[in-house]
């Protein structure tokens, strides 16, 4: 896996000092690919991991051995000298509940941040840390790296077409952005929950809106724009999530959406149903989950048990995303384009099928996200010029998600507006 960028710009960035950057609550999943993100990175030095939790000391041993290793963030800043100053960027990597206190006491200590998604557990929270930012002259950016995907860079690509001339008969886009319909569905096993409790818990930044959907809400807003509008239906939950407690998380979710724009969307979450439509499956962009791919008719035999697909065979992508325009509709990641070409519009007339080509840039999204941090706290790239998500955009997410939540607590499935103050 490279992580840098060919061309020029590459080889200037090369030759720079590098940025140093600490990771706070290295010892988790998302922990631990930032961090080998880091140490893999020739613009970035790894200058400290801070983690309290039981076994961390020896687990910083492993994965980043000679790293200064830390217990907190106060206790990193204390040891912080004119010799060996504050690290100058941070990730934070923690459990949701913590972002923001964590993130509070970095940016006074002027240290540049990127905070893993969701950016805060509520609105409120978010706010404040947007404004702390702000007000210490630390650049904020939030880890929703998927805007960096090679799949969703050629869509929004697609969309921004559409936007230049939305009435174009023929050309890339798909005209006028009517509806989007998505998917995340999937099922989490149990061990997933008993490795990390607080999975279950809506007080400490759990459930499927907060870890799953707030994904898809800087999505849905990247390519559209704000969302103002949602209502939604809870889902009937497994035993032991989505109980009757305060605290309890929802399984999943059928949601609306109205936009700014005035497009419209529907979406289906659940991490309690076994199905191949979900982003990580659909984009194979997760090393540790498997990709999904649909089985073309050919590649299917008869076996005792039913149909199933021969060994070895690879079909197309499973879609999660479709984009329906005025002109034609887009299909993601599959990156299928249906257009009535130089045909009339009309369902009498036979669709034209195009394949959309994503970039080949061969770094990861991860490794795209911190390329593009470490640009910004050079000062190489303005923030809000950049592809990565801002603060404010951050704010904006959580207070869909806070909407969403609002929704599902009412128990005749409520339609909440958007509030971004």
């Amino acid at each position: 896996m490279s992580s840098n960028p060919s061309g020029p710009l590459s080889e200037a960035r090369d030759v720079k000092r590098p940025v140093g950057i600490a990771i706070i609550g290295f010892g988790g999943l998302i922990g631990r690919r930032h961090t080998a993100h880091v140490l893999s990175n020739a613009s970035a030095i790894l200058v400290a991991v801070v983690d309290g939790a039981p076994g961390a000391s020896e687990l910083a041993a492993q994965l980043a051995p000679g790293v200064p290793y830390y217990r907190s963030v106060s206790e990193m800043l204390s040891a912080s000298t004119a010799n060996t100053p504050p690290p100058e960027a941070a990730i934070v990597c923690t459990p949701n509940a913590y972002h923001v206190s964590v993130a509070l006491e970095l940016a006074d200590a002027g240290v540049h941040l990127l905070v893993e998604k969701p950016l805060a557990d509520t609105k409120a929270a978010a706010r404040t840390l947007v404004d702390r930012a702000r007000e210490k002259g630390v650049k904020l950016l939030v880890g929703h790296h998927r805007r960096f995907n090679p799949y969703v860079v050629a869509a929004r690509k697609v969309l921004t077409a559409s936007a230049e001339k939305p009435d174009a008969v023929v050309g890339p886009g798909v005209g006028s952005v009517v509806a989007i319909s998505g998917l995340w569905t999937a099922y989490k096993p149990d061990p997933y929950f008993a490795a990390a409790p607080w999975r279950r818990s809506r007080r400490q930044g759990g459930g499927p809106v907060m870890i799953n959907f707030v994904h898809e809400v800087d999505i849905l807003q990247y390519f559209l724009g704000p969302i103002v509008r949602v209502s939604a239906e809870k889902m009937t939950g497994r035993v032991g999530v989505g109980g009757g407690h305060a605290d309890a998380v929802e399984d999943g979710a059928a949601l609306t959406l109205r936009f700014a724009s005035g497009a419209v969307g529907n979406f289906i979450l659940s991490d309690g149903v076994v199905s191949p439509h979900f982003f990580e499956a659909g984009t194979g962009e997760n090393p540790m989950l498997p990709r999904a791919r649909r089985p073309r008719h050919d590649d299917l035999e008869e076996s005792n048990e039913g149909t199933v697909e021969r060994e070895g065979q690879h079909g197309e992508p499973v879609d999660v995303y479709r984009i329906f325009g005025t002109h034609g509709t887009l299909s993601v990641p599959d990156m299928t384009l249906w257009t009535c070409g130089d045909k009339p519009r009309s369902w009498e007339n036979a669709l034209e099928v195009r394949r959309v080509k994503s970039d080949n840039d061969p770094r990861a999204p991860f490794d795209r996200q911190l390329d593009h941090f470490i640009a910004v706290v050079r000062g190489e790239v303005p923030i809000e010029d950049g592809p990565g998500c801002t603060g404010e955009e951050g704010l904006g997410v959580v207070a869909v998600c806070e909407a969403v939540i609002e929704a599902l607590d009412d128990t005749e499935g409520g339609r909440v507006i958007v509030d971004t103050t």
